[in-house]
């Protein structure tokens, strides 16, 4: 069954509510059973009015899981998951998260969870196993957990 309405005016519809990968885009043009060409045309529209970028994507999103006290490891992995090129994750990580930030942004994300975890203050490995493994869960590298932690 298709869609009634265009290709772009769906796309722009979409686009009001969030930003979108050209991937995901495609992704969900071609659920809505548009023409290939069709697609081809809206979504080369859509770049070149600047309503899907990609990189300008990547920027927001690794502002965003900073914000979130989210670390490399992971913000890379969220951010390959909304369909967006490996290659170029891996390289704005590496330009705008850099390991510095990465550790701040841990000592800050640690200072937070310390508090809930006052209670195991007392035995001093299990209070550093759960502090690793909060940190791990956030997708930071274990060099950098090491690091903050002092475990040798």
């Amino acid at each position: 069954m298709k869609t009634t309405g265009t290709p772009l005016d769906y796309s722009l519809k979409l686009l009001s509510m969030k930003s979108y990968s050209e991937k995901s885009m495609l992704e969900k043009l071609i659920k809505k059973k548009f023409s290939t060409n069709e697609i081809s045309q809206t979504v080369k529209k859509l770049k070149e009015y600047g309503y899907i970028n990609d990189e300008a994507l990547v920027e927001r999103l690794i502002k965003t899981g900073k914000g979130k006290l989210i670390g490399r490891i992971k913000l890379s992995y969220d951010i390959y998951k909304k369909g967006i090129n490996k290659q170029l994750v891996d390289e704005f990580i590496g330009k705008f998260y850099t390991k510095e930030e990465e550790k701040d942004i841990a000592v800050k994300a640690l200072n937070k969870k310390t508090v809930s975890l006052i209670k195991y203050k007392e035995n001093d490995l299990i209070f550093k196993k759960k502090l690793y493994d909060f940190l791990q869960r956030r997708g930071f590298s274990s060099d950098v957990i090491e690091g903050i932690l002092n475990i040798s």
